[in-house]
């Protein structure tokens, strides 16, 4: 018995339905990239901080260079960022207590659900002669703005 038009005009609804979100979601599964970062270059003070930050606006740049600001005379300027096309990512753990310890932001990877933070910190091995000074353990990046949660991994 013949399909009734009725019917076949929604198995013709149906079908182009279920093409329609295999285009939007059975494509290719998100591919991991590496972000292209640029460092905020200063002087940082020693902290006592131990802390992780996604920046996504100029008031909170701003309350994290005064956190950290470099204590130079005359006061450092803080890089200006373009929060509508950028972000910067950063963290602190706190001062290291000679010239050999070292802290250092080394990868940012999209990933599907967050951006990944990889950094390394590094610490004095064996007998190994470092200058004396306290040291802090701070970095930050600008990278593209990417709206999705951010963590900070040990590479």
């Amino acid at each position: 018995m013949p399909m009734s038009l009725t019917l076949r005009t929604r198995v013709f609804a149906i079908g182009l339905a279920l093409a329609g979100l295999a285009a939007c979601g059975g494509g290719e599964p998100f591919q991991p990239r590496e972000l292209s970062t640029a460092r905020v270059s200063a002087s940082w003070a020693p902290t006592d901080l131990r802390q992780t930050y996604a920046l996504r606006s100029d008031a909170e740049w701003q309350a994290a260079w005064q956190a950290h600001a470099p204590r130079t005379t005359p006061p450092a300027q803080r890089p200006a960022v373009d929060f509508s096309r950028q972000m910067v990512l950063g963290l602190t753990q706190g001062s290291g207590p000679n010239g050999c310890h070292g802290l250092s932001i080394r990868r940012v990877v999209e990933q599907a659900e967050q951006v990944e933070v990889q950094y390394a910190v590094t610490v004095p091995t064996g007998s190994v002669a470092c200058p004396q000074a306290i040291v802090p353990l701070t970095d930050f990046v600008v990278v593209e703005r990417i709206d999705k949660p951010v963590v900070f991994l040990p590479a």
